[in-house]
């Protein structure tokens, strides 16, 4: 049985950072404590208090400690295979072995090696952590830690060529048995622990003998941090340059679409941890920041995110992406006219966008069918900078779990790229090396009532003892797109980086520098009323082999390894039919036999990285379509090129460069299946050629506006077989799911 109360404060960020040293004064966490534990978890709220900002929590100490470490080369070897993922070349798998979870027991005085469990999958080894968890719900969580990025070896189907050194690190978690909440919102703190506990006591006789809890305040570092000339950079400006023209090599060649490259500095750390996190939170607060001290481990995680993985009550669940970037101004005036160069700028607009679609297919695999939509689109403004931001909501799945929707978000999709598992895989080629903790993710997960709170790790500064002495790691890059400028991409990076080396005395400046504390503002630039759907017949999915059964129609889908593939799922299930998902690149079956498993009424091909050969069966499909064999189909992006290549057209190069993220005016040219006189998100890099002596029964039957050879969506004569070019599934695509609805009417 849990009991808690409470004690009536101001909503001040700092109170919790007093708190947190008073504690450890006191002997209830840290090194010196009795009562769990040793290592130190706070999850800090900074800044303005804001939906996003709100709460605060220090965790008492653990009685229980979970390590995930890299397995040895023997075990899990580096992938040797000859991939070359910038250019086209990627195999698959082969699957992991299990991931191991070291399960460590607080007993007297240190960590006791207590059991170890596994699992095939990140979501599944997690689920087998719930036996030695607290049973509340009530608790802000029941498990609290940090994934490492690296862990994306269990939730992507490929293996690294350079997978973190054999027994580091890769996740860190611990048990929530006592808490300390401050609720800035409701200006309360809450203190909460089992009936009887000893540490709830004594805090809460700590808690009544403050004069004054508005008062408490960290003991602030009063002197600069000494200035350390040691530090060193993975890459120099000009490799870094060299890496940013391969990538927009690989967008021009249609392998991807956007891809975040991160940079390393790494130096000594001269001072304590915690005095690192108390000028970091000072600096540069943030909504989602974090503290994470393990010293018998020689670790420590440092943070002042910005950015949401996910959040979610049990019920409803969000995130908000950032991307698109801006300094504030130093009047009202600089600051709106810097807002609507946010609002006005088309690189930023599609980097944003692609996000969007991204984090809005991640969610549609554990949410309801649906439900998963852009509730807000807004600029959002912090202490010294103005970010692009997007609220997605969804209503969560009860076919899912919560350590489902971690597996399905990880890692997020801003600091990887789009499609997904393209670009982990060209992370890992051109930054040669693991990233660890940094763009992976930490927070509190309570699995009794599927409430989850998870950051992005950016903004973040890793810390390992190495010989009794501090050393850091500190990482920081950018998106990069076909429009990205090298130099100013170079010049961004170094920036974001800036305020942590500052910090650490790696490069000088003035550390007291003072950035205009302006309110945390939202400027609205669209927001949706989203009905609840209860109206609305909605279908089901399954994943082939495995098929429904019922008697309504029953869509086959070709996955094709796209980031967006599930919000065509999701437009489809919106039109009341049912989804088998099948996959288009590894492990798939021929046409024959999804004819005669399935019977579908209709198949649709698709998008995905790359030439459309790179899937055999989206050929196959085509080939039989075009020789009348197939039930109507419809091929989306790669799946409209291979319907063009089955029938002998060519493919090149998109003569207008590479487009991605961007909204563009569509002309219909006389189409059967709907009005294509609409605005239409495209993402692509080739494009399909129609032959001069076209007698294939395909014709051209929409293009861009004012560009007459472009070729935007294709049709059969005599077959039901289309093909488009766009995305008409994407947020700001118009028509609101015409085509699909026209399309399952055929």
């Amino acid at each position: 049985m849990i009991k808690t109360q409470k004690f009536s404060c101001s909503d001040d960020e700092f109170i919790i950072l007093g708190l947190m040293e008073l504690l450890r004064k006191n002997k209830l966490i840290g090194e010196s404590n009795f009562f769990g534990g040793l290592d130190e978890l706070l999850f800090h709220s900074g800044g303005p208090v804001s939906k996003k900002s709100s709460k605060s929590i220090i965790i008492g100490p653990p009685k229980f400690r979970f390590l995930a470490k890299q397995p040895s080369r023997e075990k899990l070897p580096k992938n040797k295979m000859e991939i070359d993922p910038l250019n086209g070349n990627l195999i698959l798998g082969p699957e992991p072995p299990n991931l191991i979870w070291e399960v460590e027991k607080w007993e007297v005085e240190k960590w006791i090696l207590h059991d170890s469990i596994e699992g095939a999958t990140l979501s599944k080894s997690l689920q087998k952590l719930e036996k030695f968890l607290p049973n509340n719900d009530i608790a802000p969580g029941t498990i609290c830690g940090a994934f490492a990025y690296d862990l994306c070896q269990w939730t992507q189907p490929l293996r690294l060529i350079n997978p973190p050194n054999e027994n580091s690190l890769i996740g860190i978690l611990f048990s929530i048995d006592r808490w300390i909440i401050h609720d800035r919102e409701n200006k309360f703190i809450e203190i909460g622990a089992e009936v009887g506990d000893n540490w709830f006591i004594e805090v809460i006789d700590l808690i009544k003998s403050i004069t004054d809890l508005n008062k408490i305040q960290p003991d602030w570092p009063v002197k600069p941090p000494k200035f350390v000339s040691e530090e060193c950079s993975n890459f120099t400006d000009s490799e870094h340059t060299n890496i940013i023209e391969r990538v927009q090599d690989s967008i021009k060649s249609g392998e991807l679409y956007q891809l975040n490259f991160g940079r390393k500095w790494k130096g000594p750390l001269m001072e304590d941890p915690w005095i690192l996190q108390l000028r970091l939170a000072r600096i540069n607060p943030a909504p989602w920041s974090c503290y994470i001290f393990s010293n018998d481990l020689g670790f420590c995680l440092c943070s002042s995110s910005p950015e949401i993985l996910i959040q979610g009550d049990g019920q409803e669940f969000y995130t908000s992406p950032i991307k698109g970037t801006k300094p504030r101004g130093k009047t009202k005036s600089e600051d709106l006219e810097l807002i609507n160069d946010l609002i006005s700028c088309s690189k930023e607009r599609a980097e944003h966008l692609m996000l969007v679609d991204l984090e809005k297919n991640d969610m549609t695999k554990f949410c309801k069918l649906g439900s998963v939509h852009r509730d807000s689109f807004q600029v959002e403004s912090f202490a010294q900078v103005h970010h692009l931001v997007s609220d997605i909501k969804g209503k969560f799945s009860d076919k899912s779990d919560i350590w489902k929707s971690l597996e399905f978000m990880f890692p997020g999709g801003s600091i990887s790229g789009c499609p997904k598992t393209v670009t982990i895989a060209s992370i890992d080629q051109i930054e040669g090396e693991a990233r660890s903790f940094w763009t992976g993710s930490a927070g509190i997960i309570n699995h009794n009532n599927n409430s989850i709170s998870l950051n992005i790790l950016i903004r973040t500064l890793e810390g390992h003892k190495i010989n009794s002495k501090w050393e850091g790691v500190i990482q920081a890059g950018g998106g990069l797109v076909i429009g990205s400028k090298p130099k100013l991409e170079v010049e961004e990076a170094k920036l974001k980086a800036q305020a942590l080396r500052k910090i650490v005395g790696w490069i000088e400046g003035d550390i007291d520098e003072k950035y205009p504390k302006k309110s945390l503002s939202n400027f609205i630039i669209s927001k949706k009323n989203y009905g609840n759907n209860k109206n609305i017949n909605i279908g089901k999915y399954t994943i082939w082999p495995r098929k429904l059964d019922n008697s309504q129609k029953m869509i086959a889908f070709i996955d094709n390894l796209d980031s967006f593939s599930w919000n065509i799922v999701n437009e489809l299930a919106k039109n009341g039919t049912n989804v088998c998902v099948i996959p288009g690149r590894k492990n798939s079956p021929t046409f024959n036999e999804i004819m005669s498993e399935l019977s579908p009424s209709h198949i649709i091909i698709g998008p995905g990285p790359g030439n459309p050969n790179v899937s055999k069966l989206s050929i196959e499909i085509s080939l039989n379509a075009l020789e009348g064999k197939s039930p109507p189909l419809l091929g989306i992006c790669l799946g409209h090129q291979a319907i063009g290549v089955a029938a002998g057209w060519e493919i090149c190069k998109t003569p207008t460069g590479a487009i991605h993220g961007e909204v563009h005016q569509i002309e219909d040219l006389g189409s059967s299946l709907t009005d294509f006189d609409k605005k239409m998100t495209r993402y692509h890099s080739l494009t399909l050629v129609e032959p001069k002596l076209n007698d294939s029964g395909l014709k051209v039957v929409a293009k861009i506006k004012n560009e007459s050879e472009s070729v935007m969506a294709i049709e059969h004569e005599e077959y039901l077989i289309f093909g488009v070019q766009f995305h008409p599934e994407s947020e700001e695509s118009q028509g609101d799911g015409a085509i699909f609805k026209n399309f399952l009417n055929c």
